[in-house]
């Protein structure tokens, strides 16, 4: 098969992957994923990353959107610019008897930076995506960043 063919295909493989991870969180069913990918976006800055946890919990308010996913979340304030850390505020949440200084941020991933999903079913992975081609052509785009 010619690599651009390839390439659609893994293309929509990848659309649909992420269409029905987003459909299931979204009418509530409890799955728990990890999006392998080499950045994503929070407030708009670009931010090297290798996954993100996505579930009930930790992306409650996921959604699709044009160039990928986006959802609600937090990082603590030393992991984020400083800029986006005044606009937000810093929240103190309570977990386990501690108490977390956490930034709620919008945090956009854009699908072409993503190179695996897996889900977990009785914490056995499953893998439903593995491009390592993507991993290996997109992962300099956010060295600038590391969080």
């Amino acid at each position: 098969m010619a690599p651009y063919a390839m390439s659609e295909t893994v293309a929509a493989k990848r659309a649909a992957v992420i269409s029905s991870m987003i459909s299931s969180l979204s009418s509530g069913e409890d799955r728990k994923y990890y999006v392998g990918l080499v950045g994503y976006y929070i407030e708009g800055i670009p931010y090297s990353a290798s996954g993100l946890s996505v579930d009930l919990t930790a992306t409650p308010d996921i959604c699709q959107t044009d160039g990928g996913f986006a959802c609600t979340a937090m990082f603590p304030p030393e992991m984020i610019e400083p800029d986006t850390v005044k606009a937000n505020g810093i929240e103190k949440i309570p977990v386990g008897g501690h108490i977390y200084e956490l930034v709620r941020v919008r945090l956009e991933v854009m699908i072409h930076d993503i190179w695996s999903v897996a889900e977990f079913i009785d914490e056995q992975q499953h893998d439903l995506l593995l491009d390592p081609e993507t991993l290996s052509s997109r992962l300099g785009t956010f060295s600038n960043r590391s969080h």
